[in-house]
């Protein structure tokens, strides 16, 4: 027996019978000695334009005008498809029932699966408008005519068989009606996007006005902090210059009365030995005192002074008067009357955007609130970052799981690195440059340290904060605070035993917290300019065997609040 004979189905995109020159289906094809087909209208005129003829595809020279005949086999092909385009849906159960996919307006018919495609040429010259099918049951489904018509009144389309049944609603032309109706809802659709685009250039513009209404406040915070401090020094200065005036008094009075007692106890204690002795006299030798003839000894004293030292009482005066001056010129401000102040364990508002999108305005007081009263709300952009071995210090020890330095006893012979630090310092293998990033580090076992991080160009020699590649917040005898560019701002909060990061890139704002179990305590917030990643990083002050700092694993909690350990 033969072997049957395979059936080959070639399915055609309308692009395919589309000339290269005019975008639409081959009119007259002819094809070129290259073996490439072009309208024979299209290429004629193509000649006429350009001084050589040549093919528009493979551009090949021509030394004489090649004659054009005409591609028999391709016309026949054209002309088949265009005979199926025209008669075959009429004859489809699928079009004609419910496995119609779309409805073309401009033929007044369904068309299915098979059908669609020779419906969606956008080359040929007849222009098809494709819409969804009626979901409610197909109607005129026994006329073989398509929807050519829509009764308004019954609020269905009518083909034209259908039309004389509706002659008192006076049925409008389906494709006319459609266009007109999808003119005006398109002007609507444009009228909302604008409205739309309005709207979000306004609802940039005020988060951009936001941002910037935080740097501000950020900035003056800085600067209002630095006031109150250079004001409480100079307080505490005035102070201990008063109370040192009157030690200086108490002292001077003291060494006064101490000399004039010395002085009258010396005399006390010879007037003393002075009155025994003429008791002794008196009752044991008394023929010495006949002998003395009866003569009376004269004894004179020292006048004793009533007011041995006095103070100064006009120093005393002025000193007492210049701190109630003080006190009256610190209390005669208004501004605690004005607005009320929050008790002493509550803060200032944190300055941090928020990345995510804007928020309902008692959701975003709560949010914007120093006490962030739920903790999982930093762990949303918990990411895993991990020591990278060779930025870690030789005086350094790492844990195997990466997430611990510890200072050692001595140098590791660590295989040498260019990005090695010199100090007790080390970065993790992770860097950002885009999203919203949070880590956080354990300090408890250290009592002197830096965290922060720092650009990818950080000089191996270069200390954390010391420079405007790193930003961080440390802790150390002199108290918490935040360094950049070597300029220190003092934070007057506890020991952080958790120190939270949230790197936002896209804002490009880092932000540090105090991190604790019931809330995350706002610290500080940087505005940082990079053009690289950044790199978490820390710092160990000193050289105290077995001080450490620890990454958490908070990617394992972010679901939840976190356990402090």
């Amino acid at each position: 027996m033969m072997e049957e004979e395979k059936l080959l189905v070639l399915r055609l995109q309308p692009q395919d019978l589309a000339c290269i020159i005019c975008h639409m289906h081959y009119v007259h094809p002819s094809t070129l000695p290259c073996g490439h087909t072009f309208c024979k209208s299209c290429i004629e005129k193509y000649w006429a334009d350009n001084a050589k003829c040549k093919c528009p595809v493979c551009l090949k020279d021509f030394r004489e005008r090649p004659e054009l005949n005409k591609n028999t086999d391709l016309s026949a092909l054209l002309d088949a498809l265009q005979a199926q385009d025209s008669r075959a849906h009429e004859r489809c159960g699928s079009c004609n029932g419910s496995g119609a996919l779309k409805f073309c307006l401009s033929c007044g018919a369904p068309l299915c699966k098979d059908h669609l495609m020779l419906h969606q040429d956008t080359t040929g010259r007849h222009r098809h408008l494709l819409v969804n099918p009626i979901t409610t049951p197909w109607p005129c489904i026994q006329h073989k005519g398509g929807l050519e018509y829509f009764c308004t009144s019954h609020g269905a389309p009518l083909c034209a068989t259908c039309v004389p049944d509706h002659k008192d609603c006076d049925p409008a032309p389906l494709l006319e009606l459609y266009k007109s109706k999808k003119g005006n809802v398109e002007r609507r659709i444009h009228h909302m996007e604008q409205s739309i685009t309005s709207k979000e250039h306004i609802v940039n513009r005020q988060k951009d006005a936001y941002q910037e209404i935080q740097i501000l406040i950020c900035d003056i915070k800085d600067n209002l902090t630095q006031d109150f401090r250079e004001m409480r020094d100079y307080l505490e200065k005035q102070e201990r210059a008063a109370f040192w005036r009157m030690k200086r008094e108490q002292d001077s009075a003291q060494r006064e009365a101490s000399q004039l007692v010395q002085k009258l106890m010396t005399e006390l204690d010879d007037i003393k030995t002075r009155k025994s002795q003429l008791e002794e006299q008196l009752e044991n030798d008394w023929i010495s005192m006949l002998r003395d003839g009866g003569t009376e000894e004269t004894f004179t004293s020292s006048p004793v002074s009533q007011s041995p030292y006095r103070f100064d009482e006009n120093l005393i005066v002025d000193t007492t008067d210049a701190v109630t001056r003080m006190k009256k010129s610190l209390l005669s401000h208004a501004l605690l009357e004005e607005v009320p102040c929050p008790p002493k364990q509550v803060l200032e508002d944190s300055l941090v955007l928020s990345p995510t999108t804007p928020q309902p305005p008692e959701e975003e007081l709560r949010a914007l609130s120093l006490q962030v009263k739920a903790p999982s709300r930093l762990l949303q952009w918990a990411t895993d970052v991990f020591f990278d071995p060779d930025t870690v210090s030789c005086r350094l020890s790492i844990s195997p799981d990466l997430r611990t330095v510890t200072v050692a006893d001595r140098n590791y012979s660590y295989p040498k690195n260019e990005r090695r630090f010199t100090s007790c310092q080390a970065l993790c293998s992770k860097g950002f440059s885009s999203g919203c990033n949070y880590w956080e580090v354990s300090t408890a076992d250290s009592d002197g340290w830096g965290v922060g991080v720092a650009a990818s160009e950080i000089n191996k020699s270069q200390q954390l904060g010391d420079n405007e590649l790193s930003w961080c917040v440390k802790w150390n005898k002199e108290g918490l605070s935040t360094w950049h560019r070597n300029k220190e701002i003092q934070i007057l909060l506890p020991r952080p035993r958790i120190v939270g990061v949230l790197l936002d890139c896209t804002e490009k704002l880092l932000s540090f917290y105090s991190v604790t179990e019931e809330t995350e305590i706002f610290i500080h917030t940087f505005r940082v300019h990079f053009q690289t990643q950044m790199f978490p990083a820390v710092w160990l002050y000193g050289l105290k065997k077995g001080k450490s700092l620890m990454i958490r694993d908070i990617k394992m909690t972010a679901a939840g609040a976190p356990q402090l350990s």
